[in-house]
């Protein structure tokens, strides 16, 4: 354990950077000894703590400081660690109202409430907000049932386990007893209850979608109410920096043929491309904002728009993007009309002189760029390097951090990067305070960091065009599409979609990247990991997936499709598993806001985001008889939960 924990940079503490590698600078002031004493022993018996104390402790000292992280025994990871559970993973429970369930745990000797909430979502897996879904509810809203989460923070457990002889739970039904592991953590305890009306008042975060803003322990940020890309600032909440700007405009730029390379648009942020915050699910641990996504042009909103969410968490935010059956849709519609697309996308910070940026690919020697108004030739390397790799980390050398987990299904040099020939991309990085643009509120690149790319991939194009013809319309899994495209194989529908993978697989065998069918297995499972399956757990569907790729392939160069599916669904249901349960997959993009990436530097921090806590359901706990609130339905009866660890993540690792 660091010792250095989450919560450093709600009080700001500096972190000096003259050099890449300098340790933080040690803050000397400190708040009184009682105070910081009577602070400590609350925060340890109230999550709540924090949020009601802040203000008093942006003096606090590096003494103070490192006393209170480990007297929480969390790392700077785990300490803004969310966690969820599918309402799957606790079966028994299934068929209860949500309101009559929250969470507890043991805190300084007292059974207490923790924050928590109950989402549900709807069957493409958008979050459920009455009257704003385009798509039916995934079972019964005002019901826990198999896809809703139950949603925690890591940090909020407690150490000591339910006791009856030593705890009372006043009030209610104590229905589960949950452990959450870490790897560098003690085990921690959480208990599901029903009928008990004790709420934590934490809140960690909050959204006015009406005066346009979103507010966390950490930071508040303003944007424009109608549309969600015009973000007007972003500022830490207290110590030297409060209140401080960092941010200045977020920019997307689309410069496409219509049909024909020619005939040319330009779509922007400024003029073009709307984001309007639509709903938001606002609940003590996260905040779920339902955003509709709409290009207009010629003043007038065109045929095309998409939904989708943003998740804000105390210390992260996630864009789940989705991978659902209509997703190949709107694929297939933009390779339909586009010719050669040209994209720009740019984040333009200000007041962050001294910041250090690097990202994973560029990150052998520890590098760092600094924030000087002048490029480096580190930094030109990094301008011209094609691919971030796991992760982007960016220190703002004013107490807070921001460690991007990359969750695109691309490993740079992997199986399905080999499938985006046609295309030319690059990481786009600009440290120059002369440097101006047309969508800038303040000049100077200070910096401006982002992504460009140029054309579309031939071979997806080609596969686009070869997937089988099948009535897609009526489906609500990914599940369902392969029972149909299994079944699809034997009248040859994949005959064309297989002459387009093999011809490229052959060419991947000749250079040597992939010699044998295993090794075509791995490269799959290592691209296809780093998406998050929701309906049959991530370890399961890729043994799954591995396992039938090795079953029905001869040659690397001689995969069969329809055959691969066929043998999922077979090896699915030899485990006692429906394949229709997988509905969708997201790839959960994260901006990770700790205070410091700790003493192992970026790639630790990394290798605690894939291996992050675990949720194992241990089953009921023996409680004598108290008085519910009211008396309790009985819940539709199930198979007991087996006690296996279970990923808990708003950004599920790689």
């Amino acid at each position: 354990m660091t010792g250095r924990q989450g919560w450093i940079g709600v009080i700001a503490l500096l972190l000096s950077v003259t050099s890449p590698l300098k340790a933080r600078e040690i803050w000397t002031d400190g708040v009184p000894d009682a105070y910081f004493k009577h602070f400590v022993e609350f925060y340890k018996a109230d999550p709540s703590a924090m949020g009601r104390w802040a203000t008093g402790l942006t003096r606090i000292s590096t003494e103070q400081l490192d006393y209170t992280l480990k007297a929480l025994d969390t790392t700077q990871f785990t300490y803004l660690y969310p966690m969820e559970i599918k309402g799957y993973d606790l079966p028994r429970h299934n068929g209860i109202p949500t309101e009559e369930l929250s969470l507890m745990a043991v805190r300084a000797g007292k059974l207490i409430p923790v924050p928590y909430q109950i989402d549900e979502f709807d069957k493409t897996g958008l979050i459920w907000i009455e009257g704003e879904n385009d798509s039916k509810a995934e079972g019964e809203p005002g019901i826990f049932d198999d896809f809703d989460e139950l949603v925690f923070m890591f940090r909020d457990g407690g150490w000591d386990r339910f006791d009856p002889a030593q705890h009372t739970l006043a009030e209610g039904q104590m229905l589960e007893e949950i452990r959450l592991d870490s790897p560098r953590n003690k085990p921690r305890y959480l208990y599901l209850v029903r009928n008990n009306s004790e709420r934590s008042r934490a809140d960690y975060v909050e959204v006015n979608l009406d005066e346009g803003w979103i507010q966390t322990t950490l930071m508040r940020m303003e944007y424009e109410p109608k549309d969600f890309t015009q973000i007007q600032s972003m500022a830490p909440r207290l110590g030297p920096h409060k209140d401080e700007n960092v941010f200045d405009n977020v920019y997307v730029n689309i410069s496409t043929g219509i049909l024909n390379q020619n005939l040319r648009v330009d779509l922007d942020t400024r003029k073009n491309i709307k984001a309007t915050p639509l709903a938001v699910r606002d609940g003590a641990v996260r905040a779920s904002m339902l955003v509709k996504a709409r290009v207009w042009y010629a003043y007038l909103p065109t045929f095309f728009s998409q939904k989708f969410q943003v998740d804000f968490y105390e210390q992260s935010v996630t864009i789940p993007s989705r991978f659902a059956i209509g997703s190949m849709k709107v694929l297939k519609f933009f390779l339909m009309f586009l010719r050669e697309p040209r994209i720009h996308f740019a984040i333009d910070f200000q007041n962050l002189d001294g910041a250090r940026l690097t990202f994973d690919s560029v990150y052998n020697d520890k590098q760092y760029g600094i924030v000087d108004g002048t490029m480096s030739d580190f930094e030109t390397r990094m301008n011209a390097t094609r691919l971030p790799g796991d992760w982007l980390h960016l220190d703002s050398n004013q107490g807070w951090e921001m460690f991007f987990s990359n969750h695109m299904p691309v490993v740079p040099n992997g199986l399905f990067d080999a499938f985006l020939d046609g295309v030319t991309m690059n990481m786009f990085y600009e440290d120059d305070a002369n440097s101006t643009t047309k969508y800038e509120h303040d000049p100077g690149a200070t910096p401006r960091l982002g992504f460009q790319s140029e054309g579309i991939p031939d071979t997806v194009i080609d596969l686009m065009g070869a997937i089988p013809k099948l009535d897609f319309q009526n489906m609500d899994s990914l599940g369902e599409a392969i029972v149909a495209l299994a079944a699809a194989e034997q009248d040859g529908a994949f005959e064309k979609y297989d002459e387009v993978v093999n011809k490229k697989l052959a060419e991947l065998k000749a250079d040597g990247r992939i010699g044998t069918v295993d090794e075509l297995a791995d490269a799959f499972i290592a691209d296809l990991d780093r998406m998050n399956f929701s309906g049959i757990p991530r370890d399961t569907f890729n043994q799954i997936v591995h396992q039938a790729i090795v079953d029905t392939t001869p040659a690397v160069d001689q995969i069969h499709h329809g055959q691969v599916l066929a043998r999922m669904i077979t090896l699915a249901s030899d485990q006692g598993i429906d394949i229709r349960r997988l509905r969708y997959a997201t790839m959960d993009n994260t901006l990770w806001f700790p205070a410091w990436v700790g003493e192992g530097g970026a790639s630790d921090f990394q290798w605690q985001v894939s291996h992050a806590p675990t949720a194992t359901p241990l089953g009921p706990v023996a409680v004598p008889a108290s008085k519910p609130a009211h008396p309790p339905e009985a819940a539709p009866a199930a198979a007991a939960p087996a006690a296996t660890p279970l990923s808990g993540s708003s950004a599920t690792a790689p």
